[in-house]
């Protein structure tokens, strides 16, 4: 797995997420921390270098101070920089590394990119159980920033409709991740679906958006009654 390469293309994809919002809902959307603890991460996997990564960070940093998104203030003392929000002051340690401005992140902070969809891959025919959640699976759209994973539930007409089982499958306590063959984890977030023709269509996203060289793409789902992968071609 190239850790260099996929840090650096989860901070661009974050960085430009929210295309369309006010600039202060995006800008709350960053989660420095997140950054920050998916490098250590890859760090104590040996995917990344430890001289790497915090000079990635320190990139970010001066990045997002040059554009406003963050204010540091340095002091004397232990770093308390990893573990503040964007948004927020950030006290930082006098002889930190000084990053440099990386001009494709000032970018998408300032004019963050439209996502470009890729690919459609038709999963027709495939279903996935976990627990009580079953559903048929529908298609996969691969785009530059995302991925979103389409479903469909059935048995939701008329009488049939079960307010208790459409909390068993779409409860807060369903959780959804997922890998590819490269070593790219994704994280499933953000979920929207709407009733048809005794149906309910669901969509789930993933980020970031898979590197060029993916091919396969696991999809994970955890219930309180069990769980399931699948995986997908990416083409």
């Amino acid at each position: 797995m190239d850790g260099r390469g996929y840090l650096e293309k989860l901070i661009s994809d974050q960085l430009g997420a929210g295309r369309g919002q006010p600039p202060h809902g995006r800008q709350l959307s960053f989660d420095r921390r997140e950054i920050r603890g998916v490098a250590i991460g890859l760090v104590a996997a040996g995917a990344l270098a430890q001289e790497d990564a915090d000079r990635i960070l320190a990139d970010l940093d001066e990045t997002l101070q040059r554009s406003g998104r963050l204010k540091v203030v340095r002091v004397e003392g232990s770093a308390s920089a990893g573990f503040a929000p964007v948004a927020r002051p950030v006290a930082e340690p006098v002889g930190k590394q000084v990053g440099a401005e990386r001009p494709e992140w000032r970018q998408a902070i300032e004019n963050p990119p439209a996502p470009v969809l890729r690919h459609v891959v038709s999963l027709a025919g495939r279903t996935l159980e976990a627990g009580e959640l079953t559903a048929d699976l529908v298609s996969l759209e691969v785009w530059s920033t995302i991925v979103v994973l389409n479903l469909a539930h059935g048995n939701f007409a008329h009488g049939d409709f079960d307010p208790r089982r459409l909390r068993e499958r779409f409860g807060a306590d369903i959780r959804w991740r997922g890998w590819d063959d490269t070593g790219t984890q994704y994280r499933g977030g953000r979920a929207g679906g709407s009733g048809s023709h005794g149906m309910f269509l669901e969509r789930h996203i993933f980020e970031p958006g898979p590197p060029a060289e993916a091919r396969v793409l696991t999809v994970a789902v955890e219930t309180p009654g069990g769980q399931a992968t699948v995986e997908i071609s990416l083409g």
